[in-house]
């Protein structure tokens, strides 16, 4: 995948694809044991590109909530096309910047995953993850994702400050995440945004909650009354999560 041409990022931004071995990860990330096991999900990560007012001519936020100087984006090559929720977690708590995951498995699929990052409340000159937004592994040519990689490409973000910057692209990026429930990439009128995304958070809420669902009816040891229980609280939930990618459907072509 060239990332570069696909989100038109200016030159000056470009790192160089310096290889980020795994021994600085560990070292500075105060990793657990299980977190380490994460990190051989992947072969190679690369700095890809650093957003800041000396590459970017984008402002930095400095207030009572955020210390955003840079957003830096990393290249991550996956082992296999799996799964890359619980390695996209560890790599975000192992940066203070704001990160952009740009994901690519051996098949061609790609993924991305943002987080903005704020002043912890409790220690004095810690950062804590206030948000992060995925899109799981996909095909880059389908339209729909197509339409994703054009919204976030540099010249579609804000580019009055850093914060703007990312809270951008996390609010497309959740959009995206969206897509494999509604099938297309929601777009809406500028009054209905707060609305959509709040949707969007429901949608996310509710495959999770189906997500845990169905791993625990699939549990061989659920007695039968067990088993009965989950099947219906399923489907309840199965129907709340249809009734929600329809309402963002009727919502983005109202």
């Amino acid at each position: 995948m060239d990332w570069a041409t696909t989100l038109n990022l200016p030159s000056a931004t470009l790192a160089g694809g310096k290889t980020i071995p795994k021994t600085v990860l560990t070292s500075r990330g105060g990793l657990t044991k299980a977190e380490e096991k994460l990190l051989k999900q992947y072969s190679r990560l690369t700095h890809f590109a650093t957003i800041q007012r000396g590459t970017a001519h984008i402002a930095p936020v400095s207030n009572d909530e955020h210390e955003i100087g840079s957003v830096i984006y990393l290249n991550c090559e996956l082992v296999r096309p799996s799964g890359f929720g619980g390695l996209a977690a560890v790599l975000h708590k192992t940066f203070p910047n704001p990160v952009v995951l740009l994901f690519e498995e051996p098949g061609g699929k790609v993924g991305v995953s943002v987080s903005l990052k704020r002043k912890s409340h409790a220690e004095k000159g810690a950062v804590v993850i206030e948000r992060t937004e995925t899109a799981r592994l996909f095909d880059p040519a389908e339209q729909a994702y197509a339409d994703y990689l054009a919204d976030i490409r540099h010249a579609a973000l804000p580019q009055s400050d850093l914060l703007s910057y990312v809270t951008a692209l996390c609010d497309r990026t959740a959009k995206a995440a969206a897509i494999v429930s509604i099938g297309e990439y929601p777009r809406c009128k500028d009054a209905d945004t707060s609305q959509l995304m709040a949707l969007l958070a429901h949608l996310r809420d509710s495959q999770s909650e189906i997500n845990v669902l169905r791993s625990q009816y699939r549990d061989k040891e659920a007695t039968l009354a067990e088993s009965s229980r989950l099947r219906m609280a399923l489907k309840k939930k199965e129907r709340e999560h249809d009734r929600l990618a329809t309402e963002i459907k009727e919502l983005c072509h109202g």
